[in-house]
């Protein structure tokens, strides 16, 4: 029968809201705490189902609820409070529960915090003339961790600083100081709320200079295994005949590597710093960071596991 007021409890009932793991149903909670797929799930141990010609327990009601709260508390999502049954009590009917795990689903890319960053840096140790390419490699243990790491929230932020006060060095100066923080974060379309900041797929945060060329929608979804130019921002002071200089943001991912939907489980970033025309001579120092910013474990456990990074620079 359909949950419902008033009517017999069945297993049905309770395994119809738990979900089996792997389920991609909206309106079951493992899609979202458990294995899920693509764009939803934790990675969370699954709430097990009951098998037949068993009685669905207060505990196990209890699980089901505490478990929906977590998830919308680790979202930041508010859903309608329930009162979990205590062991031997009576299991009454919330009609709210139904309601709160669709919540939860749709808010599933959300979080409400985030956890310790981890950087990795390159920094040009000679001068330069024409152009330079940091490269950073972003390593998860598989392609579940990677989807688990932005379904919770995770992100990777780009920066870039070069010192220097006059000519070509406060040009690309100022250029590093306006790209800001560019932010990868999952989506291939919308926005996502992360720590109450609204986010696309790519998105610039702080900066200045003029109007970036940004690819919204390449979030980790809407990364390929070809290049993606994601975000440029052009030279806005500077010596007049090279403000054409720019700093450039390619990603790539290495495709589906699991049975989940996953779209990588390595990211590499290419950013680019291009002087135009070339031949002024640029100092050393220019500097690249990509900083993990890993969803926070609060109501969560970490099953994104280990990442691995690594930087380098070329150019001339």
């Amino acid at each position: 029968m359909t949950y419902a007021q008033y009517g017999t409890v069945e297993i049905s009932d309770y395994n119809n809201l738990v979900g089996s793991n792997p389920t991609t149903t909206s309106t079951q909670l493992n899609t979202v705490w458990a294995t899920g797929g693509g764009t939803a799930g934790y990675g969370q141990t699954a709430i097990s189902t009951v098998s037949a010609g068993n009685t669905v327990t207060s505990t196990q009601w209890a699980t089901l609820i505490n478990t929906t709260s977590n998830a919308a508390s680790h979202q930041g999502t508010t859903i309608t409070s329930v009162t979990a049954p205590v062991s031997g009590g009576t299991i009454t009917y919330y009609s709210a529960i139904p309601t709160n795990i669709s919540s939860v689903y749709t808010s599933r890319l959300n979080a409400a915090s985030q956890g310790s960053t981890t950087t990795t840096s390159a920094q040009r140790a000679s001068t330069w003339v024409d152009s330079l390419t940091f490269t950073t490699t972003v390593t998860f243990a598989n392609g579940d961790a990677a989807r688990y790491f932005f379904n919770s929230g995770g992100q990777l932020a780009v920066t870039c600083s070069q010192p220097g006060t006059s000519g070509v060095d406060l040009l690309f100066n100022n250029l590093a100081s306006n790209v800001g923080t560019v932010v990868l974060s999952s989506p291939s379309s919308g926005t996502v709320s992360i720590a109450s900041t609204s986010y696309s797929g790519i998105t610039k945060v702080g900066g200045g200079g003029n109007a970036p060329t940004i690819d919204a929608n390449k979030g980790y979804y809407g990364l390929s295994t070809s290049n993606s130019n994601v975000f440029t921002q052009t030279a806005s002071t500077g010596p007049s005949s090279y403000l054409s200089s720019f700093i450039r943001i390619i990603a790539k991912t290495n495709g589906t590597q699991g049975s989940n939907t996953d779209n990588g489980s390595v990211i590499t970033i290419y950013t680019i710093w291009d002087e135009v025309p070339n031949n002024l001579t640029v100092s050393a120092g220019a500097n690249t960071t990509v900083t993990i910013r890993p969803p926070a474990t609060t109501y969560i456990a970490n099953t994104w596991g280990t990442i691995s990074l690594a930087s380098s620079v070329t150019g001339s």
